[in-house]
């Protein structure tokens, strides 16, 4: 099992780099980008109730022409 792990160890290459250190993946936005994206969130539910307010504005008038 010794000879497995030696060969594996060996097949993969070496960057030289510390390879076992990673950036911790739920790492808090910076205040800017934070900003950024309350900013676009703000934008697409404003767009989004501007589309659900045309829909329902044709559908009225739909409603009203039968």
């Amino acid at each position: 099992m010794g000879e497995n792990s030696e060969e594996l160890d060996s097949a993969v290459p070496s960057t030289g780099a510390i390879e076992h250190v990673r950036e911790p993946v739920n790492t808090p936005p910076a205040a800017e980008q934070g900003r950024s994206v309350g900013d676009r969130r703000r934008d697409a539910e404003a767009k989004l109730e501007q589309h659900l307010r045309e829909a329902r504005d044709k559908e009225t008038e739909a409603d009203g022409e039968q």
